[in-house]
């Protein structure tokens, strides 16, 4: 019997957008490290590990043999291996469509992340709710359609965009306004069941609370 995979999965402090590496290695059951690290402790780490000095986290370590590097790049790894990339092409590329589309908007969050970690909790507050009616809403409004027709966001089963959605929606509802879900029904119960799951609930409950 081949050795289980040794995974470790290096990040920031804070749930971030490493948060969905965590519930997809969570959901298919995977054991895995998770060293979070200050930016100051992964400079330090990232010359000892023998790392280009722009190498940017999160970064997973494989069997300590191979490295992946990035949200994304992670992310579809495990989509991959352990089949939340759909069952056909099609769903593959409706997966990649959601998780282009999440991208776009965890780039338009900057200026709110900026805002955070500055503590200037008047501007976040306006960042945010700019952010929310320009960015944010007019997706959500296509997704709470879509979901109204079908279960999934695409095919009959789990995939990383459903995971990747849940995890951005339920970051902003904690770290931002937990009340923004109240306008789109199916798309919070969209998340509650997906947290409610036998084996997410115990992570989500034991997760610790966050800013970002």
């Amino acid at each position: 019997m081949a050795a289980p995979t040794k995974l470790e999965l290096i990040s920031l402090p804070g749930r971030g957008r490493a948060e969905t590496i965590r519930l997809l290695l969570v959901f298919t059951h995977r054991k895995f490290t998770d060293t979070r690290l200050t930016l100051a402790q992964w400079k330090a780490k990232r010359k000892l590990a023998g790392f280009n000095d722009d190498t940017k986290l999160p970064v997973m370590k494989i069997n300590e043999t191979r490295t992946i590097i990035g949200v994304i790049d992670i992310c579809r790894h495990i989509a991959l291996q352990y089949g939340l990339y759909g069952s056909s092409s099609g769903d593959q590329e409706k997966v990649d469509e959601v998780i282009q589309k999440l991208e776009e908007l965890n780039t338009a969050m900057n200026p709110i992340l900026r805002a955070t970690i500055t503590k200037n909790y008047d501007a976040r507050k306006e960042c945010w709710n700019v952010f929310k009616e320009e960015s944010l809403f007019p997706l959500l409004r296509k997704y709470e359609e879509l979901l109204g027709e079908q279960k999934f966001l695409t095919g009959n089963q789990y995939t990383w965009a459903d995971i990747a959605l849940v995890e951005f929606l339920t970051r902003c509802q904690q770290c931002y306004d937990s009340f923004y879900l109240a306008h789109f029904e199916r798309l919070r119960t969209f998340c509650q069941v997906f947290e409610s799951l036998p084996h997410i609930r115990p992570y989500i409950q034991g997760r610790s609370d966050s800013f970002f």
